[in-house]
Parts: C-alpha cells; sequence; structure tokens
C-alpha cells in the first residue's frame, strides 16, 4: 500500500479487519459458528497482498459489514457485554503481534510462501496451508494467542484449522494497520475520528 493512502479511513477499515476476523475466530471457539462466507473473507483478505486500499483487502465494505459493526460499539464507549470484551483483549494481544510480524522478515518471508502455495493448492487444501503457516510463523512469537472457548471445538481439528485461517487474517489487517500509520497512540486518543472515518 503506497504512503499516500496511509490515511485514518485506512486505518479504520485494517482494524475493522482485526477485530472482524478475530470475532469470528472466537465465535468458532466458543460455538463452533463456521460460515462458509467468513472463511471465503479471511482468505480473500490473506491472499489480498498489495491493495491499492484497505477496502481493497475486503472487496468493498460489506465484506468487513461486521468488523465495523463491532468497532463502532467498541469506539462508541458502550459498554461491551462478555463477548465483546475478550474479543477485545483479543485484539490487543493480534495488534501487538502484528507489529513483531512486521518485523521479522523470516516470518513474512514463510507468510508469503504459505500465500503462493495455497494460491495453486485444491480448495479443500488452503485450511491446511494457512493452519501450518500459522503455527510455524505466528505461534512462536510473543504474545501468543490463547483462545477460550469449548472444549468441543477447541480440540476439533477441523474447527482449528479455520480458527488459525482467522488469526492469521486477523495479523494480516494488523500489518496493514501497522502500515497504514495505526499505533496505539492513534487507538487511544483518536478513536471519534476513527469512529468518523467508518461511515
Amino acid at each position: 500500500m503506497t504512503q499516500q493512502n496511509s490515511t485514518l479511513e485506512n486505518q479504520a477499515l485494517a482494524l475493522a479487519g482485526v477485530a472482524q476476523f478475530t470475532l469470528y475466530a472466537h465465535e468458532l471457539a466458543t460455538d463452533g459458528r463456521d460460515l462458509p462466507v467468513r472463511f471465503e473473507r479471511a482468505t480473500q483478505a490473506i491472499f489480498c497482498t498489495d491493495p491499492d486500499s484497505a477496502v481493497d483487502v475486503y472487496g468493498d465494505r460489506s465484506g468487513v459489514a461486521d468488523g465495523i459493526r463491532y468497532l463502532r460499539v467498541h469506539l462508541s464507549g458502550q459498554r461491551p457485554d462478555a463477548q465483546g470484551a475478550a474479543v477485545a483483549r483479543y485484539i490487543g494481544q493480534i495488534l501487538k503481534l502484528s507489529g513483531k510480524v512486521l518485523g521479522d522478515e523470516q516470518a513474512l518471508g514463510r507468510i508469503r510462501g504459505a500465500i503462493d502455495r495455497a494460491r495453486l493448492a485444491e480448495p479443500g487444501d488452503v485450511a491446511d496451508i494457512f493452519d501450518a503457516a500459522y503455527r510455524e510463523t505466528i505461534s512462536p512469537i510473543r504474545p501468543q494467542i490463547m483462545l477460550h472457548g469449548e472444549p468441543t471445538y477447541l480440540k476439533n481439528e477441523f474447527i482449528q484449522r479455520r480458527i488459525r485461517t482467522q488469526l492469521l487474517a486477523a495479523v494480516r489487517c494488523g500489518v496493514m494497520w501497522r502500515q497504514c500509520g495505526g499505533g496505539f497512540v492513534s487507538l487511544f486518543f483518536r478513536r471519534k475520528a476513527l469512529l468518523s472515518a467508518l461511515g
């Protein structure tokens, strides 16, 4: 993404992507909610490696609508419910993790290699490739994301692969947030401006 596109709107939409894919991962862990459209959105975000603007990562704003909806509640100062509070904690961890990933050329190279393999893979193999990429490159970096949920889903290998794909998409959006000039100072002190940029 070029420097001239590092606008507040791009920061807000990148942050919405972090929120959306983190929410999807959380819901997979807590109630096994595996909707095909959610997996498609995650893989689209991961595959879009050279966007002109943040919205390109999702196709259009409808592709990140769940993340925008979450952020509107969170940034407006409304008291979150238990799920919202849990997701907010994970988002904070992912944003910290994304900064470390962005500075780790070896990890970025491995992720790029996994994306190249996934582009050529059969659709049924994509989750396996992204799951392995997450475990090999993201999991060793601290803070490690430890999702809480129902053991039935957390121990299900199919769900595990879906969760890690969603988390990889969240980290991808977190990296984009950093590339757009996002930081914790702007997150805490420009909440109203970010909220306005969501539209």
